[in-house]
């Protein structure tokens, strides 16, 4: 493997791991108050959501608390 293809896929890695790490430390996302699988994957969603609408508000520089 070449070193751009390396630093290439370990850039990605970094964003992976990064993204996880967020949701771990903001969205509290080990300790989620619901209980059963679709409870579960509708609670993460809309913490996904609001992670994307945050995103979204940061790249069109409006502030948001």
């Amino acid at each position: 493997m070449n070193i751009d293809k390396y630093n290439e896929l370990t850039n990605q890695r970094v964003g992976v791991e990064g993204l996880s790490s967020v949701f771990r430390r903001f969205y509290n996302i080990d300790s989620m108050p619901v209980r059963g699988k679709v409870r579960l994957k509708i609670y993460f969603g809309f913490k996904v959501l609001a992670s994307n609408i945050k995103k979204i508000f940061k790249k069109l520089k409006i502030a948001v608390r």
